[in-house]
């Protein structure tokens, strides 16, 4: 169970329900800084496709991870009046500080508690979403839930590796 046991109390650990594009996800509450709502999201010049732009949260530049291209979802979704902004924040080894990064769902449905029965290991294979952005499964309501791990899934340094990357091919286009 890895990273779960970090979460767990007597009673269990609390996820945040969400949809992303159309289906329903699990985010550890132990991750979530704070959720916002949806608004305008600045788009960046030369910004690969996971990453929509970036808002202003109370002063500061938040970057932007789009979950449904993230998690390599077939369809985008269109986001509306009930998508939401879920900011995390974890620590940049190299600046030594912490950063926000937010994350683009399409909806928030609820805050579950959940037990030690209600948690299954993933499977090695058969789910869509790419193995390194989920610890486990859960069961809630006799629905099997991916459960995402947010260290991986919004790890800055990759995403920063990613559009450096997408930068450089922009640039060797433009050269030839």
């Amino acid at each position: 169970m890895g990273e779960l046991e970090k979460q767990e109390t007597v009673n269990g650990f609390e996820v945040l329900l969400v949809d992303v594009s159309n289906e329903l996800v699990a985010i550890p509450i132990s991750a979530v800084n704070e959720v916002i709502e949806y608004s305008k999201i600045t788009s960046v010049p030369m910004c690969f496709k996971e990453v929509s732009g970036v808002i202003n949260v109370r002063g500061s530049v938040v970057p932007v991870v789009d979950a449904a291209i993230r998690l390599r979802m077939e369809t985008e979704y269109q986001y509306d009046k009930f998508s939401c902004i879920i900011l995390y924040e974890s620590m940049d080894e190299k600046l030594q500080e912490n950063i926000m990064i937010g994350l683009v769902v399409s909806r928030v449905r609820s805050i579950q508690t959940i037990s030690n029965a209600q948690i299954m290991d993933k499977p090695a294979f058969g789910v869509h979403i790419p193995e390194q952005y989920v610890t486990n499964m859960i069961e809630v309501d006799q629905e099997t839930i991916p459960l995402l791990a947010m260290e991986a899934l919004l790890d800055g340094r990759q995403i920063n590796q990613g559009m450096l990357a997408h930068q450089r091919a922009a640039l060797m286009q433009w050269k030839a």
